[in-house]
């Protein structure tokens, strides 16, 4: 079962109840004042709805939200959302993101110095680009398209209108996520798979392979061939490593070299007992030729 989409009529991304907590400090349901907000100034926020202290105080409201929840991956997809609603929901994305990276650094910079912020978002803040607000973009993006999907079939009957723009949409950003290796933005597409499969499946009846999205994972050959000779040579070299310059050395050297002396006397003994054995045979073929001899 998918429960983002059976409790609620609509998909919903990771990303959407950061939009639901911003919502919720604009609308003075959750807003708390914060510090240093007051004299806070940026003259791209000159036009701002509300201006520079307003959303100063949203944005850093957010921002204690996330400190509170104390939660890394939690905290890190929130920073980027934070850099979306920036851009699009107060700059209108009439500037670009390097300028709003300076807002949002000013911002933090307020965070830090007058609320506590021990600059613990400093770190996500400082890698993001335009590839950041890119890939929050194309996850919200897609969503919105299977939304507006749901919203049109509504009233269709079951099997009727099997097909969205989602998959030619999903194709691309999948190839994308693969070619370059990004695991969040991969992992997002896995979520939204799931939802939208399901959908079609269980809610369009809709039981053709085509009308559903392939998987975001493909099957790394090399990685699996090389991961088992990599684990050898890893090892090999440890027990190398220990061998010269531990205690292991000397201490796996006198248990050989107690061994060889075991299975040398045991080898002697053997030796020994042989060389008796074959003297014995030796004197008994001696004596049993001088009697038929004497005979």
């Amino acid at each position: 079962m998918s429960p983002d989409i059976k409790t609620r009529n609509d998909a919903v991304s990771s990303y959407s109840k950061y939009k639901d907590e911003l919502s919720s400090y604009s609308s003075g349901d959750n807003d708390i004042y914060m510090f240093g907000c007051d004299t806070f100034t940026n003259d791209l926020l000159r036009n701002a709805e509300g201006g520079a202290s307003k959303i100063c105080n949203l944005a850093l409201n957010f921002l204690r939200h996330l400190k509170e929840r104390n939660d890394s991956s939690y905290q890190k997809d929130g920073c980027k959302y934070l850099l979306y609603w920036l851009y699009v929901d107060v700059l209108n994305k009439e500037t670009t993101i390097e300028n709003t990276l300076i807002v949002y650094k000013a911002l933090n910079k307020t965070f830090n110095v007058h609320n506590d912020g021990f600059n613990m978002f400093d770190n996500y803040i400082n890698q993001m680009n335009k590839d950041t607000y890119d890939k929050v973009e194309k996850i919200t993006n897609i969503y919105d398209v299977f939304n507006k999907y749901i919203s049109q079939v509504t009233s269709e009957g079951p099997g009727k209108k099997c097909t969205s723009d989602c998959i030619n949409l999903f194709t691309s950003y999948a190839d994308e996520c693969r070619k370059l290796d990004d695991k969040d933005f991969c992992n997002e597409l896995i979520l939204f798979r799931k939802q939208y499969n399901f959908f079609i499946q269980s809610v369009r009846m809709c039981e053709k392979e085509e009308y559903l999205l392939p998987p975001v994972e493909t099957f790394d050959t090399v990685n699996v061939i090389i991961l088992p000779f990599s684990l050898i040579f890893v090892t090999s070299l440890i027990l190398l490593l220990l061998y010269k310059f531990t205690a292991f050395g000397p201490w796996i050297s006198h248990l050989i070299s107690k061994k060889k002396n075991i299975w040398d006397n045991i080898n002697e003994e053997t030796d020994q007992i042989l060389n008796s054995y074959e003297m014995v045979e030796d004197n008994s073929k001696r004596n049993y030729n001088i009697a038929y001899n004497l005979s």
